[in-house]
């Protein structure tokens, strides 16, 4: 049997308009042109979830929001995206790629981000009264649901306030007005074993919450990795190099550099609000 564990990923792309690219150039990736945020794009998204093989899908020209303004559907829906995602090369079989994968969990190092003054997401930022979540195309995605969701597809950053543990996990985010959203995380999860910490003492969390971010942090932060690892330095492990993050004005915690779009404040303790369906 062929020794995968040091077979580096084939070919690091840079953030979320690389791998577009890449998923475009081998016919993973469709357009959709005017579907509603009210009822369409989740209706989309049902349908993929429930289609083998179906594409990933790029929605554009969102009613209400100007072109440019897009949501992403099934990025890592199925096994040539996730290679893509991984670094590999698409056509790999489902038993090399599981493999690898193994091998390559049991083999990896963590390696820390690397701290850049300069990256895209810092090239438009919106502060104080320019805040509006609302500018952003969160769709209903149920029609039974409570409101416009941004995530679960979106990456949550949060930090234990006695060590250096940063954590990416990927939980419900609720969009309530314009200047907030509502951050859901189940018992046991360790964004939520950081808010309970904060929260006992009274204090605010700090956290970040990245939308259309890097699909492997995305991957990564939906999986079960050890307490006091962090994703993004799991990322760097298994990609051989580094994350490069930006650090938070306002937070002060690691903001991817390549990510789209990035929501930087505070969980209140005894601030609830309703949610859900």
């Amino acid at each position: 049997m062929v020794d995968l564990s040091e077979r580096p990923a084939t070919s690091t792309y840079r953030g979320m308009r690389e791998w577009l690219q890449r998923a475009d150039a081998i016919g993973e990736l469709r357009h959709v042109k005017g579907a509603t945020w009210q009822e369409e794009i989740g209706r989309i998204a049902e349908m993929l979830t429930h289609t083998d093989g179906a594409p990933a899908v790029l929605c554009d020209e969102i009613p209400d929001y100007p072109k440019g303004f897009r949501v992403l559907l099934n990025a890592n829906g199925e096994r040539s995206r996730v290679a893509i995602t991984l670094g590999l090369d698409p056509t790999i079989g489902t038993e090399e790629l599981m493999d690898w994968f193994e091998n390559r969990m049991n083999a990896l190092r963590p390696i820390p981000v690397r701290e850049v003054t300069s990256a895209p997401i810092l090239e438009n930022v919106d502060e104080g009264d320019n805040v509006n979540v609302l500018k952003f195309p969160a769709p209903f995605w149920h029609p039974e649901d409570g409101g416009r969701y941004l995530g679960t597809g979106c990456v949550d950053i949060t930090k234990d306030p006695d060590s250096d543990w940063v954590n990416c996990g990927t939980y419900r985010v609720m969009v309530h007005d314009e200047r907030r959203v509502g951050l859901y995380i189940s018992p046991g999860k360790h964004g939520r074993i950081h808010r309970d910490t904060y929260f006992a003492r009274n204090e605010p969390m700090p956290v970040v919450l990245v939308v259309g971010g890097d699909p492997i942090h995305y991957l990564a932060s939906g999986m079960e990795i050890a307490p006091e690892v962090s994703e993004l330095e799991w990322v760097g492990g298994l990609r051989g190099e580094p994350v490069e993050v930006v650090r938070g004005h306002y937070t002060g915690l690691p903001i991817p550099a390549q990510a789209e779009i990035a929501l930087e404040g505070f969980a209140h303790p005894n601030s609830t609000l309703m949610e859900g369906p």
